[in-house]
């Protein structure tokens, strides 16, 4: 299971002190509780489809974890929204609510990565999470945040393509898929971020400058709750590659498709 931060299945990291949120936002103990419970109730309805077959079963399965906290649906939402929008927040809390969840469901589908080691070559590969998720609108997984620290700084003139194919988004969806990708590169931050509109497989190139080292990489993939999403999204073939400057795979990007470019 990975232990670098990925908001996936798999997270031993404890809880840390709650911060302020605003009036009418759910506090961050308080949240991650709920969370927890609307993650098991979105495990009870994969298990058994035949039982939780129609939108009534399954929101009525979803009150009851309103219910059981003294919460409305509508604060739920908007506190979906807030902390996501807040990312250390939500970090905190899905840290903690999936470690939780991870003692109590068998199943889990990350498997133990090693570190990953500098290398001399070209290009490789330093993703080291699960390559296919599901974002739900309602569930704890409406936003993937994943955090990477080497060991050792990657090496001066390092570029980072992060690739994923999406599927599952309708012409009805307005902006249904948020991407950020981030280095910290000695004293300097870059960033890249793209909206999702459209099914397929999407690549963002991130050039840090060439004199600097980076000492870490992190970003999040999202599904705005805002877009009129009322179905779950799927990602797969999720890649996150470290180029050296000058690599030919670098330069060669015939073989890709929506690709955008930040430094």
């Amino acid at each position: 299971m990975a232990r670098i931060t990925c908001l996936s299945f798999g997270f031993v990291l404890m809880f840390m002190a709650c911060s302020r949120v605003p009036e009418g936002i759910i506090p961050e103990k308080k949240m991650k509780d709920v969370l927890v419970d609307m993650q098991i109730a979105e495990e009870m309805i994969n298990t058994d489809p035949y039982v939780f077959r129609g939108n009534e079963e399954k929101n009525t399965l979803y009150r009851s974890v309103f219910r059981k906290y003294g919460v409305t649906e509508a604060e739920y939402d908007s506190s979906l929204v807030w902390y996501g929008k807040h990312l250390d927040a939500y970090m905190r809390i899905s840290k903690s609510a999936l470690a939780e969840v991870q003692k109590r469901i068998d199943a889990l589908g990350d498997a133990v990565p090693e570190p990953v080691p500098e290398s001399n070559r070209d290009s490789l590969d330093i993703w080291i999470f699960r390559r296919h998720y599901e974002l739900s609108p309602r569930m704890l997984e409406h936003m993937i945040a994943f955090d990477i620290e080497p060991g050792a700084a990657y090496s001066p003139g390092s570029a980072f393509v992060l690739g994923l194919n999406v599927w599952g988004i309708t012409p009805q969806m307005t902006k249904p898929v948020e991407i950020r990708l981030h280095t910290v590169s000695d004293d300097t931050t870059y960033t890249v971020s793209r909206t999702v509109r459209e099914n397929g497989y999407y690549e963002m190139m991130l050039k840090v400058n060439p004199v600097k080292r980076t000492q870490r990489v992190y970003g999040h993939i999202r599904l705005d709750g805002k877009a009129g999403v009322c179905r779950k999204i799927y990602l797969d073939q999720l890649q996150l590659t470290k180029y050296r400057y000058g690599s030919p795979a670098l330069e060669d990007d015939s073989g890709t498709r929506n690709v955008a470019d930040g430094e």
